[in-house]
């Protein structure tokens, strides 16, 4: 067998490292298609489910709509009101079925401790029928989907009196 030279082992391990170095390139070009081909998949999952989602919805709300252009309808050829407005609150009952059934959960706040993550306080109010820090009234409703606070509670947070301070006010007259 001939001996081989520095010259030649130098080459052979070249070619091996060329070799390896291709076999990696191919390795890495596949595993990006294959990254590019997931995304695209992902992409096309979430537009189905985007589209499958208004979709339910739409199909929860449009009722709704038709029975609200109903009821101005009926309302055009016949002017009694408590027709109407019977018919506005079965609308109502009728739109908050549909969004609960969509997840749509709707809560109140009153007579609980105020919690900044579920209610916005608009105003306190004085009094000593409540302790203090307690939502004694709501401006409008809180509404929750899937455990998220989606919209606060607007309340009104109680506040203890301070002394004295309803005389002043009674002596101004």
């Amino acid at each position: 067998m001939k001996k081989k030279g520095p010259v030649t082992k130098m080459r052979e391990q070249l070619e091996e490292k060329e070799k390896m170095v291709k076999e990696l390139n191919d390795k890495y070009l596949r595993a990006m298609a294959e990254l590019d081909n997931y995304r695209k998949v992902m992409d096309k999952r979430m537009n189905d489910y985007r589209r499958s989602s208004k979709t339910r919805f739409f199909d929860k709300i449009i009722p709704v709509l038709d029975s609200f252009d109903r009821a101005l309808s009926g309302a055009e050829m016949n002017h009694n009101f408590d027709n109407f407005y019977k018919g506005i609150e079965i609308i109502h009952r009728q739109l908050r079925d549909s969004l609960k059934a969509l997840g749509l959960v709707e809560f109140s706040g009153i007579g609980e401790e105020f919690n900044p993550s579920r209610h916005e306080a608009v105003a306190t109010v004085e009094t000593d029928e409540h302790p203090e820090n307690v939502v004694v009234d709501e401006i409008s409703k809180g509404y929750i989907v899937d455990d998220q606070v989606i919209k606060p509670a607007k309340v009104l947070v109680s506040k203890q009196k301070k002394g004295g301070q309803e005389d002043g006010e009674n002596n101004r007259d």
